[in-house]
């Protein structure tokens, strides 16, 4: 746990730092969004990396990759739970319901593809996440047209 509170530190950190507390709402989320993306993809990566050192019996990348692993399962998990967490069911009702779901799918698909070494699931639960982004790119764009 303490791991994970560092890292979400880091990451209030960064925002701080680039400036981004000063964004709308939708920037924030977005940031947050493209990031539990990208963790996910490399997540995705580095499980098909290590299934081949596996096969080869590479040991020593195999350590390495797993690191990767273990590191991108924390990221993306603790992105999740910011996600879930910030959500408000009483203003956003069925969307942050359904949005809630989205984020636990892909929590589950992560905790999955790690314990049993498939990246299948994660691909899946990224691509209904790229959904998301989509529409949250939408209605960024509306926001600012505003």
């Amino acid at each position: 746990m303490t791991n994970n509170r560092s890292n979400i530190i880091n990451v209030y950190k960064k925002v701080v730092k680039s400036g981004d507390l000063q964004k709308n709402p939708y920037e924030v989320v977005k940031l947050i969004l493209n990031e539990l993306s990208r963790t996910m993809k490399i997540l995705s990566e580095e499980i098909d990396k290590k299934n081949i050192y596996t096969i080869n019996k590479d040991t020593q990348d195999l350590i390495i990759i797993q690191k990767s692993i273990s590191k991108n399962v924390s990221r993306s998990l603790a992105t999740i739970y910011s996600l879930q967490t910030s959500l408000d069911f009483d203003k956003g009702g069925s969307i942050a319901t359904g949005l809630f779901q989205l984020y636990e799918y892909c929590r589950l698909q992560i905790i999955s593809g790690f314990t049993k070494s498939i990246n299948t699931g994660i691909l899946k639960a990224r691509e209904a996440l790229e959904q998301i982004l989509l529409a949250w790119n939408d209605m960024l764009q509306k926001s600012q047209a505003t």
